[in-house]
């Protein structure tokens, strides 16, 4: 799953390199590395979210430093990637280059992937756990991010402020647009969306080491190139 999302984040970043090439069959080692659980006719995929997870103290600390372990990892790949396009963009219309740079980018991808796979086992979690509790911190978090740049609570506020001022037919007016917005900041505060996809057990558990995730998820953004807060 990991592997998937770099290569479409390599894809997008050096978009241009190669126009209209066909797909490719992955190979013997690619399909190894699937393993047996991602096999034609198996059993489950290992992101399969249709099942409960049980998140526990012990994997999500896991996960806290598997997330440490990996982030330089992800700034590196951000850098070379960068780097790849850049050097594309320097020598426009040489197909030969581009599927170069390409390569290039691919490695650095397999290698990190090679990284992050010793981290986790180092950490002592399964394919399936790093999956699972991933899905569930980046809903959660992302969440929580977007609710503070947007600061629904000001925003709020100052709807109220504004409406206290207003003559009383203007205020009943403005009276639905104020209770539309203190509900989305609710659902914001609690999760609610969240709370039904993963579970109270499973986002509480998580809300317990909310700063560490959020730190984690700031310093991907700044690796990427992104806004963090």
């Amino acid at each position: 799953m990991r592997k998937v999302l770099w290569v479409v984040f390599a894809a997008g970043l050096l978009s241009g390199c190669k126009k209209e090439e066909p797909a490719a069959t992955a190979g013997p080692r690619q399909q190894a590395e699937a393993g047996p659980e991602q096999a034609p006719g198996s059993g489950a995929d290992p992101f399969d979210d249709s099942k409960p997870y049980v998140l526990t103290r012990e994997k999500l600390d896991a996960y806290v430093s598997y997330q440490r372990t990996v982030q330089s990892a992800y700034a590196a790949v951000a850098r070379e990637l960068q780097a790849a396009r850049a050097r594309f963009q320097e020598a426009p219309g040489t197909p030969a280059r581009g599927q170069g740079r390409l390569s290039e980018s691919m490695k650095a991808i397999e290698s990190k992937a090679e990284l992050e796979d010793k981290a986790r086992r180092d950490v002592g979690l399964s394919e399936q756990d790093v999956n699972r509790i991933g899905s569930l911190v980046m809903d959660v978090i992302t969440q929580r991010h977007m609710a503070a740049m947007l600061d629904l609570s000001g925003e709020l506020q100052k709807l109220e402020q504004m409406q206290a001022r207003l003559k009383p037919e203007q205020a009943a007016e403005l009276a639905p647009q104020i209770d539309a917005m203190r509900l989305r900041l609710q659902e914001t505060e609690k999760l609610a969306s969240v709370r039904k996809v993963h579970g109270d057990a499973n986002v509480d558990l998580v809300l317990t080491r909310e700063q560490d995730l959020m730190n984690n998820y700031q310093d991907m953004l700044r690796s990427f190139g992104g806004r963090a807060q």
